[in-house]
Protein backbone atom coordinates (compact mmCIF):
# COMPACT_ATOMS: atom_id res chain seq x y z
CA UNK A 1 0.00 0.00 0.00
CA UNK A 2 1.75 3.52 -0.69
CA UNK A 3 2.47 5.43 2.16
CA UNK A 4 1.65 8.82 1.02
CA UNK A 5 -1.58 10.25 -0.63
CA UNK A 6 -2.11 13.95 -1.43
CA UNK A 7 -5.55 16.24 -1.79
CA UNK A 8 -5.44 19.63 -2.67
CA UNK A 9 -8.35 21.82 -2.57
CA UNK A 10 -9.64 25.65 -2.73
CA UNK A 11 -11.17 28.37 -0.60
CA UNK A 12 -14.64 27.67 0.93
CA UNK A 13 -14.36 23.68 0.50
CA UNK A 14 -14.15 22.29 3.98
CA UNK A 15 -13.09 18.67 3.55
CA UNK A 16 -12.41 17.64 7.15
CA UNK A 17 -14.89 15.16 6.99
CA UNK A 18 -14.14 13.21 4.62
CA UNK A 19 -10.19 13.12 5.36
CA UNK A 20 -11.07 12.13 9.12
CA UNK A 21 -12.66 9.28 8.07
CA UNK A 22 -9.58 8.60 5.70
CA UNK A 23 -7.44 8.51 8.15
CA UNK A 24 -9.32 6.57 10.12
CA UNK A 25 -9.23 3.40 7.76
CA UNK A 26 -5.63 4.44 6.69
CA UNK A 27 -3.49 5.39 9.95
CA UNK A 28 -0.15 4.14 8.13
CA UNK A 29 -0.93 6.71 4.81
CA UNK A 30 0.67 10.02 5.27
CA UNK A 31 -2.31 12.10 4.19
CA UNK A 32 -1.38 15.66 2.94
CA UNK A 33 -3.96 18.15 2.68
CA UNK A 34 -2.96 21.15 0.89
CA UNK A 35 -4.99 24.65 0.30
CA UNK A 36 -4.25 25.46 -3.21
CA UNK A 37 -5.35 28.53 -5.42
CA UNK A 38 -5.62 26.85 -8.18
CA UNK A 39 -6.44 22.72 -7.54
CA UNK A 40 -6.40 21.71 -11.48
CA UNK A 41 -2.67 23.42 -11.61
CA UNK A 42 -1.57 21.58 -8.64
CA UNK A 43 -2.98 18.07 -9.90
CA UNK A 44 -1.50 18.64 -13.40
CA UNK A 45 2.02 19.77 -11.40
CA UNK A 46 1.62 16.26 -9.99
CA UNK A 47 1.79 18.01 -6.20
CA UNK A 48 -1.78 16.19 -5.54
CA UNK A 49 -3.47 12.96 -6.21
CA UNK A 50 -6.74 13.96 -6.48
CA UNK A 51 -8.48 17.88 -6.03
CA UNK A 52 -11.69 19.40 -5.20
CA UNK A 53 -12.04 21.80 -8.07
CA UNK A 54 -14.74 24.26 -8.24
CA UNK A 55 -16.42 24.74 -11.74
CA UNK A 56 -14.52 22.28 -13.57
CA UNK A 57 -14.86 19.87 -16.60
CA UNK A 58 -14.02 16.23 -17.18
CA UNK A 59 -11.49 16.41 -19.84
CA UNK A 60 -8.98 13.98 -21.50
CA UNK A 61 -6.15 14.02 -18.87
CA UNK A 62 -9.08 14.51 -15.95
CA UNK A 63 -11.87 12.55 -14.47
CA UNK A 64 -14.66 14.40 -12.55
CA UNK A 65 -16.95 13.61 -10.08
CA UNK A 66 -20.20 16.54 -9.32
CA UNK A 67 -20.69 16.38 -5.78
CA UNK A 68 -22.50 19.48 -4.97
CA UNK A 69 -23.22 23.33 -5.81
CA UNK A 70 -23.03 26.42 -4.35
CA UNK A 71 -25.24 29.36 -4.77
CA UNK A 72 -23.53 32.82 -5.98
CA UNK A 73 -23.41 36.13 -4.00
CA UNK A 74 -22.40 39.48 -4.46
CA UNK A 75 -20.15 41.01 -1.78
CA UNK A 76 -20.50 44.80 -1.00
CA UNK A 77 -19.47 47.40 1.18
CA UNK A 78 -22.00 47.40 4.24
CA UNK A 79 -23.67 50.66 3.66
CA UNK A 80 -24.20 50.19 -0.18
CA UNK A 81 -27.02 51.23 -1.49
CA UNK A 82 -27.89 47.49 -2.82
CA UNK A 83 -27.74 46.07 0.53
CA UNK A 84 -31.50 48.13 1.22
CA UNK A 85 -32.77 45.53 -1.39
CA UNK A 86 -35.10 42.25 -0.43
CA UNK A 87 -33.95 40.18 -3.56
CA UNK A 88 -31.01 40.64 -6.03
CA UNK A 89 -30.70 39.37 -9.85
CA UNK A 90 -27.64 39.58 -11.98
CA UNK A 91 -29.42 42.99 -13.54
CA UNK A 92 -29.40 44.76 -10.28
CA UNK A 93 -25.86 44.70 -10.36
CA UNK A 94 -25.20 46.21 -14.23
CA UNK A 95 -23.06 49.36 -14.14
CA UNK A 96 -21.86 48.51 -10.42
CA UNK A 97 -17.60 48.90 -10.70
CA UNK A 98 -16.60 45.49 -9.91
CA UNK A 99 -13.53 44.38 -8.02
CA UNK A 100 -11.41 41.49 -10.42
CA UNK A 101 -9.17 39.14 -9.04
CA UNK A 102 -9.20 35.74 -7.79
CA UNK A 103 -10.61 35.51 -3.84
CA UNK A 104 -8.64 36.45 -1.49
CA UNK A 105 -8.29 39.32 1.35
CA UNK A 106 -7.01 42.17 -1.03
CA UNK A 107 -10.29 41.30 -2.95
CA UNK A 108 -12.13 41.87 0.22
CA UNK A 109 -10.26 44.94 1.76
CA UNK A 110 -11.15 46.29 -2.26
CA UNK A 111 -14.48 45.56 -2.11
CA UNK A 112 -14.52 47.07 1.89
CA UNK A 113 -13.07 50.11 0.31
CA UNK A 114 -15.76 50.74 -1.58
CA UNK A 115 -13.88 50.33 -4.79
CA UNK A 116 -16.93 47.95 -6.21
CA UNK A 117 -18.36 45.00 -5.62
CA UNK A 118 -17.70 41.21 -6.09
CA UNK A 119 -18.99 37.87 -7.64
CA UNK A 120 -18.44 35.21 -5.18
CA UNK A 121 -19.81 31.49 -4.24
CA UNK A 122 -21.27 31.77 -1.17
CA UNK A 123 -18.57 29.40 1.02
CA UNK A 124 -15.81 31.67 -0.09
CA UNK A 125 -17.43 35.29 0.91
CA UNK A 126 -18.37 33.20 4.30
CA UNK A 127 -14.50 32.09 4.46
CA UNK A 128 -13.46 35.97 3.32
CA UNK A 129 -16.47 37.45 5.55
CA UNK A 130 -15.61 41.49 6.90
CA UNK A 131 -17.86 42.67 9.33
CA UNK A 132 -17.45 46.07 6.77
CA UNK A 133 -18.72 43.89 3.63
CA UNK A 134 -21.86 42.43 2.98
CA UNK A 135 -22.36 39.23 1.09
CA UNK A 136 -26.54 38.98 -0.49
CA UNK A 137 -27.38 36.03 -2.48
CA UNK A 138 -27.49 36.74 -5.72
CA UNK A 139 -31.33 35.30 -7.37
CA UNK A 140 -30.65 34.25 -10.71
CA UNK A 141 -26.75 33.80 -10.80
CA UNK A 142 -25.49 30.30 -12.23
CA UNK A 143 -24.63 28.23 -8.91
CA UNK A 144 -20.67 27.28 -8.33
CA UNK A 145 -20.37 23.19 -8.54
CA UNK A 146 -17.41 21.63 -6.53
CA UNK A 147 -16.42 18.17 -7.98
CA UNK A 148 -13.69 15.74 -7.16
CA UNK A 149 -10.97 15.04 -9.73
CA UNK A 150 -7.91 13.03 -10.76
CA UNK A 151 -5.88 12.17 -13.33
CA UNK A 152 -7.00 9.33 -15.87
CA UNK A 153 -3.58 8.16 -16.36
CA UNK A 154 -1.48 6.90 -12.94
CA UNK A 155 -4.42 6.61 -10.89
CA UNK A 156 -2.96 6.74 -7.22
CA UNK A 157 -4.26 3.42 -5.58
CA UNK A 158 -6.20 4.80 -3.43
CA UNK A 159 -8.47 7.20 -4.75
CA UNK A 160 -11.34 5.02 -5.09
CA UNK A 161 -11.43 4.16 -1.48
CA UNK A 162 -11.58 8.31 -1.24
CA UNK A 163 -14.31 8.28 -4.00
CA UNK A 164 -16.13 6.24 -1.64
CA UNK A 165 -15.51 7.51 1.17
CA UNK A 166 -16.58 10.97 -0.27
CA UNK A 167 -19.79 9.09 -1.65
CA UNK A 168 -20.18 7.45 2.08
CA UNK A 169 -19.46 4.34 1.71
CA UNK A 170 -18.82 2.77 4.77
CA UNK A 171 -15.53 0.70 5.23
CA UNK A 172 -17.57 -2.51 5.26
CA UNK A 173 -18.66 -2.26 1.96
CA UNK A 174 -14.91 -0.78 1.13
CA UNK A 175 -13.35 -1.39 -2.55
CA UNK A 176 -10.92 -2.45 -0.79
CA UNK A 177 -10.63 -5.95 0.79
CA UNK A 178 -7.94 -5.38 3.32
CA UNK A 179 -9.51 -2.24 4.61
CA UNK A 180 -12.80 -3.67 5.11
CA UNK A 181 -11.46 -6.66 6.99
CA UNK A 182 -9.33 -4.58 8.88
CA UNK A 183 -12.08 -2.87 9.95
CA UNK A 184 -14.58 -5.84 10.62
CA UNK A 185 -11.41 -7.38 13.00
CA UNK A 186 -11.75 -3.71 15.26
CA UNK A 187 -15.36 -3.85 15.32
CA UNK A 188 -15.24 -7.78 16.79
CA UNK A 189 -12.74 -6.74 19.33
CA UNK A 190 -14.84 -3.82 20.63
CA UNK A 191 -18.04 -5.96 20.73
CA UNK A 192 -16.27 -8.70 22.38
CA UNK A 193 -15.49 -5.86 24.88
CA UNK A 194 -18.88 -4.80 25.64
Amino acid sequence: MPSRFAIAFPLGVTVGKWTRAFEERFPRVELVVRPSDDPLATLAAKEADMAFARDAEPDDDRHLIPLYAEDVVVVMHHEHLLTLEEELHLADLEGEPRVTGGPSEALMRSVAAGDGIALLPASVAKALRRKDVTAMRVADAPQSRIGLTWPRDDQHPLVDDFIGIVRGRSAHSSRNPEVASREAAVGRKRNRRR
